[in-house]
């Protein structure tokens, strides 16, 4: 059976994130973009907790899957640890998942004497990977964790700025218990499968939403036995990965690297000449995603071919297939040319949505003619159909800047 999970999520009791994220929203807009499967986030908090728990109806017993409002979720969290070792600060951004509320009430039992539990819903632990590993697992042997995001500057497991250079550095003796690893919105699977801590495990994306409008922006399609928490992580362990759905990691905001306050932005060839200095204001650069995943991979960026539907693969055949997506709003933005957050967008969204069953099905799958018939605009149709086969413009971010990737049609 084929599922389509976005298991990175957040609520409205984690800091910078929309105050209409309940499970509600969460489950309404996963309708939306075809998203089956949805982690029930930010499980450390205690009042959030409690709403979870009233709304949520476990499938089965002891199934570890729940349902609300018409979605299936399973219980998966964001954390941050923060440690020193070997004389270097380290900020690490992990997924936690667990099989059931008394899991969550035993870990946040250990947790609550470590932070303030209320106070974010991705709460900081001043603990070290490993550690954290250690409490998630005494809590339930079923429990598990993927590192997030994996090579984020600031808090990446590989990340240029607090990170290591492999998951044995980080998690030591648990390394081996790490099934997965994310890979953020600014990389895509071609740049993990030269790195050998990724490629020798399941690669998976997923839209570490902060609003409802960013649910789906990345996803994974899981091949699983049935609905349930085991059955999930049993996809992961055995790599049952049928494809992932990228945001183009150009589009990303660490992808290149640069230095935000002077505009700065360069490949990783022109930082090394430069020494990864600003040749502005001489501090450093933050050095992005692509230099990372080219600094430690064996022989550098994978090379992948795009196949006539858009979907991109290693030549070998070895690994899992990706395709890049825009978001369906940002199409129809950038067609109509304005912003994505205006009536004309939301209409023309909810009806080609609303029409065909889901945003997914409409990037992926409708007819350019069906398209017409119901938007009235040919133009929108071919941007869509160039964004499906990745025929699109990128403009790489960096530093903190979000970068673009539009379709690649003339809207003048």
């Amino acid at each position: 059976m084929r599922v389509v999970c976005d298991l990175h999520l957040h609520s409205r009791f984690s800091l910078a994130t929309s105050k209409s994220l309940d499970l509600r929203s969460l489950a309404e807009g996963g309708r939306r973009v075809g998203i089956d499967l949805m982690a029930a986030p930010d499980f450390t908090h205690p009042i959030w907790r409690e709403e979870m728990r009233s709304e949520l109806v476990e499938v089965g017993e002891d199934a570890g899957m729940f349902v609300a409002f018409g979605r299936h979720f399973v219980l998966v969290t964001e954390v941050s640890c923060v440690w020193r070792q070997d004389g270097r600060s380290r900020r690490v951004h992990l997924l936690v998942a667990a099989p059931s509320f008394e899991a969550v009430d035993r870990m946040c039992e250990r947790f609550d004497g470590l932070q303030n539990l209320e106070s974010d819903g991705r709460p900081i632990f001043k603990i070290s990977a490993g550690e954290l590993f250690g409490i998630v697992r005494d809590a339930d042997s079923r429990c598990e964790v993927i590192p997030a995001h994996v090579f984020t500057p600031w808090y990446g497991v590989f990340g240029a700025k607090s990170g290591f250079d492999s998951l044995d550095e980080c998690f030591g003796d648990c390394a081996s218990e790490v099934f997965a690893v994310e890979t953020g919105l600014s990389s895509d699977p071609a740049m993990h499968w030269s790195v050998a801590d990724s490629r020798s495990r399941a690669i998976v994306s997923f839209s570490d939403a902060h609003s409802v409008g960013s649910l789906g922006r990345e996803a994974t399609v899981l091949d699983v036995e049935e609905m349930s928490y085991d059955a999930v992580i049993g996809a992961l362990r055995n790599r049952r990965v049928v494809e992932t759905y990228e945001f183009h990691p150009e589009h990303g905001k660490y992808h290149l690297d640069g230095h935000r306050k002077c505009g700065v932005r360069m490949n990783p060839e022109e930082s090394s000449e430069v020494d990864g200095v600003c040749p502005s204001c001489g501090k450093g650069l933050t050095l992005g995603v692509l230099n990372r995943a080219t600094t430690i991979s064996e022989f550098g960026v994978a090379d992948v071919v795009k196949d006539e539907a858009g979907i991109w693969r290693d030549s070998s055949g070895e690994h899992t297939p990706y395709r890049h997506l825009i978001p369906l709003r940002e199409v129809l933005a950038y067609t109509l040319g304005v912003g994505k957050t205006t009536k004309r967008v939301e209409t023309a969204y909810f009806d080609l949505v609303e029409g065909f069953g889901s945003e997914f099905e409409v990037l992926l799958s409708v007819d350019e003619s069906d398209i017409v018939s119901v938007t009235g605009r040919e133009d929108v149709a071919r941007a869509i159909l160039r964004a499906r086969v990745d025929d699109v413009v990128v403009d790489a971010g960096y530093d903190g800047v979000y970068g673009s990737a539009v379709p690649n049609v003339d809207v003048r």
